[in-house]
């Protein structure tokens, strides 16, 4: 029984990262990334992230690549109307660690700054919404 409850665990765990990767926006220190989404209603869709830059984006993320006092700041700039809420994962690529972590909203037309640790070497964001 034991057996069967932990493999039922790792195979949640495994499914929810597999949904991380797609229609997500990855980051790493030191780049900018422009997303661009689909409205419908109050629903939002991810359709297309670039790093080169592009006045149309409705969200930028800035991640600095010089980290103060062990930490590194992630900027979103917001600029739909309403407030955007996210899911985010951050990655150790050498150590081979990851782990889901809860960002702050970021309220409709202002900046939001989130620290993270100056280990985290990749940033995942999936799941939008935009709540009024």
């Amino acid at each position: 029984m034991k057996r069967l409850l932990l493999a039922l665990f790792a195979l949640s765990a495994l499914t929810t990262f597999a949904f991380a990767e797609k229609n997500s926006v990855v980051i790493h220190p030191g780049e900018v990334v422009y997303a661009r989404f689909e409205v419908k209603g109050k629903k939002i869709r991810l359709v297309q992230t670039s790093k080169e830059k592009d006045d149309a984006a409705q969200v930028i993320f800035t991640f600095d690549k010089v980290a103060t006092k062990g930490m590194r700041n992630l900027k979103v700039e917001n600029k739909f109307p309403n407030d955007l809420i996210y899911k985010a994962e951050m990655r150790s690529l050498t150590l081979n660690h990851e782990r889901r972590v809860n960002p702050t909203p970021v309220v409709g037309g202002k900046l939001s700054i989130d620290p993270y640790p100056q280990i985290v070497e990749e940033l995942s964001f999936f799941d939008f919404k935009a709540e009024p």
